[in-house]
């Protein structure tokens, strides 16, 4: 994907002198399968829009690894942490494929916000988006039971589900990977 077609999944009011404008202070980045893009408890410097490959969000808390989310073509991803406060990330994205991104710095990128209103009703609307999927998540999380929450997650990520290591979906669902195994075969049989 390109940064036009990336920026226009979201918003498709991004004009083509913004997406040049962005592209031109972009570099692009590979990230072999099992690396890191960003690591928990690292600063990151950069806004990425994922070009190909497949990522996960993850953590570890108390000695115990989470899945959090998945990223693909089309998907930006920024450390909130970094970005805002200059934080270390919260959380790393470790490519489970060779994969891509263009990087932006957040100076370059904060720039181009301030500087061009389509860009940043662009932004507004990530945002807004990606609040309403962690809230959906959370809720999902705390109403739905397993086999629920893998239907869910085969209806919107049906085109990435069987790229994704079962360990993985596991840890996203909140459930163990024997449980998932036992959800699988049942789906399967109905």
């Amino acid at each position: 994907m390109d940064l036009l077609e990336i920026l226009r999944v979201d918003y498709p009011g991004v004009s083509e002198a913004s997406a040049r404008a962005l592209q031109d202070v972009a570099v692009p980045v590979t990230v072999k399968k099992m690396d890191y893009l960003v690591e928990q408890g690292k600063r990151s410097n950069h806004i990425y829009f994922i070009t190909g490959g497949l990522f996960r969000g993850t953590a570890l808390y108390n000695g115990q690894e989470d899945t959090l989310l998945f990223g693909i073509a089309g998907d930006p991803f920024a450390s909130v942490h970094s970005l805002v406060n200059g934080e270390p990330a919260q959380f790393s994205m470790q490519a489970l494929e060779d994969s891509s991104a263009l990087a932006v710095t957040f100076s370059d990128f904060r720039r181009l916000i301030d500087e061009r209103p389509d860009l940043m009703r662009w932004w507004s609307t990530v945002l807004l988006l990606q609040v309403y999927c962690l809230e959906r998540r959370y809720v999902w999380i705390g109403t739905c039971d397993a086999t629920q929450r893998y239907k869910t997650m085969l209806k919107i990520r049906s085109s990435i589900i069987n790229r994704i290591p079962l360990k993985y979906v596991a840890q996203y669902l909140n459930v163990t990977p024997e449980t998932l195994s036992r959800i699988r075969a049942k789906i399967a049989k109905e």
